[in-house]
């Protein structure tokens, strides 16, 4: 099959729907499917098969920060001829509702549709507001798609597909995790090391998990006989890398450090070195791929229950979610796993098996099937 997928963020900065994108499409190569993306500036995959089209502007708001994209009325003509010529087969939509990108090539663009809902708005009334809105242009948008997909249950809460519109089905993002399933666990030392990766902003909890490391810091929240205050480490950037640094300033190296987002190899070292993974994030997340990845590598993850990673942390996972922006309940939960070998290889070896399940090699088939069904459609 020929198949374009659409991202509506910039192919060369890090992000979720990025990574599944970039994922997918190398995995339906490999199969044997043409894949041509397209997405905001330039594309970073240097191929033939790849554009970069419009103009991009990064904002923040909600705790987050995404960027804005935009392409004008003759790089859209430029790029309907592409497609003309090149003939696909299915065009795949990511987020929708980012705009305009994706909402500019989809009313242009004929061939069989397929979309994927990555977006869980905030709690509160702002959330309430972009739920029914989203509710009111899923309408229009499930009546005119050949195919959707929801990351999970969250985002399908607010899509609905009326009468005659395609019904949404649940397919986690492909995400690539042969590199960590190799991950070999380095013996612990004697001082356990616990850590954050991703990026530093308002809605992944940071300043909930700073709070929780002054609680262990500090003794409010004791650490298990025996047990050496371990070191947190935080491998991001972000808006909030002021806020890391000052509290690098405020405690100790030895149980503190904070370092620029790792590159892959980097990454890699600090899973194999990790003694526990932590993901605090407070709301909007639909998924969680930095969960998948930790559990990939045999990493225990203490994360929040928020929709996105609970629908990851199922069965005996649910021992590891504690309730988000309580920092008191996520200090207890790290200390309590820092003074149980026992259990932290047990959750390690249930985290490697339980990962299986969302890497590329086990989604893309059904991928493949939506694909086949939406041009039949």
């Amino acid at each position: 099959m020929r198949i374009v997928q659409v991202s509506p963020y910039d192919l060369q900065q890090h992000g979720g729907v990025q990574q599944h994108i970039k994922s997918l499409a190398a995995a339906l190569r490999k199969r044997g499917h043409e894949v041509m993306v397209i997405g905001p500036g330039k594309t970073g995959t240097n191929d033939q098969f790849s554009i970069g089209i419009g103009h991009k502007k990064r904002i923040s708001l909600l705790g987050t920060s995404f960027e804005l994209s935009l392409a004008t009325k003759k790089e859209l003509q430029t790029l309907a001829e592409k497609l003309a010529e090149w003939r696909p087969d299915v065009v795949h939509y990511h987020t929708m509702w980012v705009p305009v990108l994706p909402w500019q090539i989809f009313r242009q663009t004929a061939t069989a549709s397929v979309a994927t809902f990555h977006d869980t708005p905030p709690p509160g009334l702002t959330g309430e507001a972009l739920r029914t809105l989203f509710k009111m242009m899923s309408r229009y948008l499930l009546g005119r798609l050949d195919g959707a997909i929801a990351v999970s249950q969250a985002p399908l809460a607010h899509l609905r597909p009326g009468k005659r519109g395609c019904q949404p089905i649940i397919l986690p993002p492909a995400t690539d995790l042969a590199d960590f399933l190799k991950i070999k666990k380095t013996a612990p030392s004697a001082q356990h090391m616990v850590l954050y990766y991703g990026r530093l902003e308002p809605r992944k909890g940071i300043n909930i998990l700073l709070d929780a490391w002054k609680l262990i810091a500090s003794g409010h929240v004791p650490l298990p006989q025996g047990v050496k205050k371990p070191r947190l480490v935080i491998a991001g950037s972000g808006e909030l890398a002021p806020l890391v640094t000052e509290a690098s300033r405020q405690m100790h190296a030895e149980i503190f450090q904070h370092i620029a987002a790792p590159d892959r190899k980097q990454l890699m070292q600090l899973l194999s070195e990790a003694t526990l993974a932590v993901s605090p994030a407070l709301y909007g997340e639909s998924f969680g791929i930095v969960l998948v990845e930790a559990l990939a590598s045999g990493t225990p993850v203490v994360a929040t229950s928020n929709p996105g990673y609970s629908s990851i942390l199922t069965g005996k996972g649910t021992d590891l979610l504690v309730p988000p922006g309580d920092a008191h309940a996520l200090a207890q939960k790290i200390a309590e796993l820092l003074g149980s070998k026992s259990n932290r290889e047990a959750y390690g070896d249930w985290g490697r098996e339980h990962a299986r399940q969302f890497d590329v090699s086990a989604v893309v088939p059904q991928f493949e099937a939506l694909y086949q069904s939406a041009t039949f459609r």
